[in-house]
């Protein structure tokens, strides 16, 4: 037995077995099939190079291999590995000629290589000796160590909090908008191993500051020391260490060896524990007295609670009680409001902490001294479940129309039809839920969670209770019939990076209610308002587009479908009512950004407009203007950077484009040839990995310019058909090749072994 376990050839498979699972399954992200038959390639080739370093162990490592193909005794074994490496040939040639489905390998230096030099705000800086001023004057756990560190907060939560998270772990409500995701600076990978000159160099460049070497131009770091001081970043830098509590890196800790979380001063030590983790987590939202005016406040939709007024929307108490249970209070700081800034605290704090903080609210709102008896607190009655039928779901599909469309819309999109104005008690301008969209339900996961809100309504907005106008069986099959509106959406994608675009015969749809449509592959991508450069925006009512692309032997067609509650088209009787005083209203419009050349690198443009080296080009699509008398337009531009706006084309060639809105949503096709004349335009490619990125105006919010909603870049791909005769031709052709070599290898050591007997 030992001998077996100690065979060459044994311990070589169990490695090579070891390595693959590793690869393909221990590793995250995923490592890309193409790259994993690399990797295993060079292991394989390593391992034959280990194994015939020395003739003794080579031999005993091909004796299993000579037995197989030549001794009498194993035509059984013989057989079937034959037959085996006939289907591993044919297997492995099939994988490398059919056609392509693996997104680019898009590789991330997470800290390349800063210069030796920095030149901003009219100095210039030598990074390898430059240190952070504000340690020097302001020693820590002094009072102006304190009083920086909470300058420092406050601008993190007014510029940074968006993408980096209320944590500071790259999980802010932006952050999947971008691929790759913000830095979690709570990772020991990342600032704890970092000078703080390192990081004076990142967030004051930002991404067009990264040499070329780290593929900076899926970074959505913006150009800080456009926006901000030098000494305005001096106190984030300090503050991200004070927060997460790691020692920035210096020369005097290398030589020593010193590294990792250390004991930082702690800013409120002298505080009550809890009072401690609500400053720390809570107070810049909604501020140090729960008042809902902390430094962030005023850049978030919705806006952060007001604990003073003792108004929670969402809670498991009758509708007319008027407090939440404490254990409501509880699952929402547990798990977070999707679709908002507030994150789920459940991994960061104890369920004493979360209790704690449940017991500081209610001193804020002055209901801390009472029991929830006392304050007449009651469950709500659910009776008895109604399960979801064809019957229910009629029944609930006509209470719908009759009670929720209004405001909710036909689909369940959230564009109000009764022409009202909708705000909160607080006469902030509010919009219905969108129901087809699961992943921004508040508090809200399943029927009984909808049964509840439709029950109790929303305490502070529109929407009212129904205990009084609904029987528990109509509300139930409402809860039923709201299920099913998730249907009427694609989810957001998750990992999946490319819109495939489907070849087809015949002319394409300029439609966009075509029904060949829905024929195509569908993909969704979540929208980030632009945070990043310009007139920035921090909120959007448009958060996702779902992209849908044919094409022929001539033309290409893409279509955008982005929920969108409002009609902007400015004079149109659908648009008036619901015009918001606050904003000059402006048409809707979208867009699509594609690089002038294919890259045969990882090396793209600037998502935000290309850059000086890398252009770009983009379709825009704006709707009509009724009051200027303007119909829908189609617009070509090239730009070359986000510091000069795009330049628009006198003539668009073929590009052409056109859009509907009904139910609370756009939808947009732009058409082109695959192929133009002009030099300045993409020219697309079947089987070629092409970046693309997407942009929104909402024109009920008066956005245009800068202030819009975008993507990152993202992948088209114009896939190849199928060609079976060649895909399996080629897969037969290998096996057969390999065959045939094992034949002859057989046959040879036959031959080999009968005369080593002979000569016996």
């Amino acid at each position: 037995m030992k001998r077996f376990i100690t065979h060459p050839l044994f311990v070589s498979c169990l490695v090579v077995a070891g390595l693959y699972v590793l690869f393909a399954y221990v590793i995250s992200p995923p490592v890309p099939v193409t790259l994993l038959i690399q990797f295993m390639v060079i292991c394989v080739v390593g391992i034959l190079l280990v194994v015939s370093f020395d003739d003794e162990t080579f031999a005993r490592f091909l004796n299993p291999f000579h037995l197989v193909l030549g001794a009498p005794g194993f035509r059984i074994l013989r057989l079937c590995s034959f037959l085996g490496i006939v289907a591993l040939a044919s297997g492995l040639t099939y994988l490398w000629v059919k056609p392509g489905s693996d997104a680019p390998i898009e590789l991330r230096t997470v800290h390349p290589a800063p210069p030796s030099s920095l030149r901003i705000y009219g100095n210039t800086y030598d990074l390898a000796t430059l240190q952070n001023p504000l340690r020097e004057t302001m020693p820590g756990g002094s009072d102006a160590y304190i009083e920086m560190i909470a300058e420092g907060r406050s601008l993190y939560y007014e510029n940074c909090v968006f993408c980096h998270g209320d944590n500071l772990d790259g999980q802010g409500h932006l952050g999947a908008a971008f691929n790759p995701r913000p830095a979690n600076f709570q990772d020991v990978g990342t600032i704890a191993q970092l000078q703080e000159s390192y990081l004076f160099w990142r967030i004051a460049t930002g991404a067009p500051g990264l040499p070329r070497e780290g593929a900076p131009w899926a970074s959505a770091m913006p150009v800080w020391h456009e926006i901000l001081s030098e000494e305005e970043i001096w106190k984030i830098i300090s503050f991200l260490y004070d927060y997460t509590g790691y020692e920035p890196r210096s020369w005097e800790l290398e030589e020593q060896g010193a590294s990792g979380q250390t004991e930082v001063p702690v800013t409120t030590s002298d505080q009550d524990p809890i009072r401690q983790v609500y400053d720390t987590r809570c107070a810049q939202c909604h501020g140090s007295e729960g008042e809902g005016d902390g430094p962030a406040a005023e850049f978030l939709y919705p806006r952060p609670r007001d604990f003073t007024l003792g108004v929670f929307k969402y809670k498991t108490s009758a509708a007319d009680s008027e407090f939440p249970f404490d254990t409501d209070i509880a699952a929402t700081i547990r798990d977070g409001l999707p679709g908002t800034s507030m994150p789920a605290w459940g991994e960061v704090l104890t369920a004493p902490q979360i209790d704690g903080l449940v017991t500081l609210i209610r001193e804020f709102g002055y209901w801390d001294g009472e029991a929830e008896e006392d304050l007449g607190t009651l469950p709500m009655e659910m009776g008895v479940r109604v399960e979801s039928n064809t019957d229910s779901l009629s029944r609930g599909a006509e209470l719908f129309v009759k009670a929720c469309v209004q405001c909710h819309g036909t689909e369940g999109r959230g564009n109000v039809t009764s022409g009202k104005v909708l705000r909160d008690d607080w006469q902030d301008r509010i919009w219905p839920r969108n129901l087809t969209r699961p992943e921004t339900w508040r508090a809200t996961l399943d029927a009984e969670d909808i049964f509840q809100r439709i029950s109790g309504g929303i305490r502070g907005t529109p929407m009212p209770e129904h205990t009084t106008t609904m029987s528990e069986d109509e509300r139930w099959d409402i809860a039923n019939y709201a299920m099913t509106l998730r249907d009427n959406s694609n989810p957001v994608t998750i990992g999946e990076t490319v819109i495939r675009a489907l070849r087809v015969d015949g002319a394409l749809p300029d439609d966009p209610n075509d029904p060949r449509w829905d024929e195509a592959p569908a993909i969704t991508f979540p929208f980030a308002p632009n945070v990043i450069k310009g007139e920035r925006l921090y909120y959007s009512l448009n958060d996702t587009v779902t992209v849908r692309a044919l094409y022929n032997v001539d033309d290409i067609a893409l279509r955008l479908d982005i929920d969108d509650r409002s009609f902007s088209v400015p004079g149109a009787t659908e648009e008036v009512p619901y015009r918001d005083d606050q904003f000059t209203p402006t048409p809707d419009a979208a867009a699509i950004q594609f690089p002038i050349e294919i890259p045969v690198t990882s090396e793209r443009p600037w998502f935000r407009h290309g850059d000086p080296g890398h252009g770009v080009n983009m379709w825009y699509w704006r709707a009509p203007n009724q009051e200027a008398g303007n119909p829908q337009q189609v617009a070509l531009m090239d730009a070359t950077g986000p510091d000069e706006p795009p330049t628009h084309r006198p003539e668009i060639g073929d590009l052409a484009g056109s859009g509907a809105w009904e139910n609370g949503m756009w939808r947009i096709v732009f058409t082109r040839p695959l192929e133009t004349e002009d030099g300045r335009d993409l020219q697309f490619e079947v089987g070629r990995y092409i970046p693309v990125a997407f942009a929104n105006w909402d024109g009920w919010a008066g956005q245009q310019g800068s202030r819009h909603s975008m993507t990152s870049w993202y992948w088209l791909l114009l896939q190849q058909d199928e060609q079976p005769l060649r895909v399996y031709g080629y897969s037969g052709l290998g096996g057969a090749l390999a065959g045939l070599l094992f034949l002859f290898a057989a046959r040879r050591q036959r031959r080999i072994y009968q005369s080593s007997q002979d000569l016996k």
